[in-house]
């Protein structure tokens, strides 16, 4: 694979990252403002309908995402739910018992659950977990620990801490697993469908959960209020559309070589970064110290390694 096409995927990775941010951030400004989690999760999908419908339509592709569909319901139905639905209503529900920064520490361990899942879901190359990717893993989930030492301290309630962090770290696992299972079968199936056609086709998988949810926000608080539609359309452009098509990108990029891919849904840890900054600009949240900077230390040593782990041509399968 061309080192170029890896460093783009890369670039690809960053910018959703600080995109996908943004939702966590806009969920945390939601429940700083008291409206509905459920209502939040449900209108992140909801409203990105129309707008992944229109950019799809607008390619010609609409036609060959429900053949797609048509071919493969239950694996659209189980892991659009399983990878949009419960993954997001898992983050909502979270951020609403603790604080967003905390939320996004725990779900960042995504990067520990890419390397988990491998070999359970692949049958060729991909299945073997290279030490090394473990190590590097640790290294960052570890930086992420460091990083909230001195703030979970000051956590008035640490059992609802803990529900909270382990509910994050759920929906770390369900996320990649529900995006690399779809791209899996898609493969084995020799089904070719863009990263815009792939988010569509998992949304429509969801609805079943997403109207669920819309149905009890609906009987626990009435319908959302204009401000929470307005974020949470603004969510859906930035997260839901831009965010998770660049990422989704990136993953198609390289969904061959097993250490870049790791690496892509690893630079997701750079999220902590950009929603801790977007609440001391939205809520005044203080900068962790001398903690936060130790673990953005090994945040970054860890990311490096693993930029050149995947450059390697050794790692690098052609």
């Amino acid at each position: 694979m061309p080192k170029k096409k890896i460093i783009y995927a890369f670039i690809l990775a960053l910018m959703s990252t600080m995109f996908l941010s943004s939702g966590l951030i806009i969920n945390s400004l939601n429940s700083y403002r008291g409206n509905n989690w459920a209502w939040t999760a449900s209108l992140r999908f909801l409203l990105s309908v129309p707008v992944l419908f229109i950019l799809v339509c607008a390619r010609g592709k609409f036609m060959g995402l429900i053949k797609a569909m048509k071919k493969l319901p239950k694996t659209f139905l189980l892991w659009g739910n399983l990878g949009f639905g419960v993954y997001y209503a898992l983050l909502s529900y979270a951020i609403v018992m603790i604080p967003g920064w905390l939320v996004t520490a725990g779900f960042m361990t995504t990067v520990l659950a890419g390397v988990l899942i491998a070999p359970f879901i692949y049958d060729d190359h991909r299945a073997t977990i290279s030490k090394k990717a473990i190590i590097l893993s640790v290294l960052l989930v570890i930086g992420l620990l460091v990083m909230q030492m001195e703030r979970l301290s000051h956590l008035e309630n640490l059992g609802l801490a803990i529900s909270g962090i382990l509910m994050a770290i759920l929906a770390a696992f369900l996320w990649p697993l529900g995006n690399r299972k779809l791209m899996l079968k898609l493969e084995k199936e020799n089904i070719t469908l863009d990263a815009t056609q792939r988010i569509l086709g998992m949304t429509i998988g969801a609805l079943p959960i997403l109207i669920c949810l819309a149905v009890y926000g609906f009987y626990t608080s009435g319908f959302p209020s204009v401000m929470q539609l307005e974020t949470s359309f603004l969510a859906v452009l930035l997260s839901g559309v831009v965010g998770s098509v660049l990422f989704f990108k990136a993953m198609q990029m390289v969904s061959k070589n097993q250490i870049a891919l790791l690496t892509v849904e690893a630079i997701q840890v750079v999220g902590v970064l950009f929603t801790l900054l977007g609440e001391m600009v939205i809520k005044g949240t203080v900068w962790p110290g001398f903690y936060g900077n130790l673990g953005f230390l090994l945040m970054g040593i860890g990311l490096c390694s693993y930029g050149f782990l995947a450059l390697n041509s050794k790692y690098n399968p052609a």
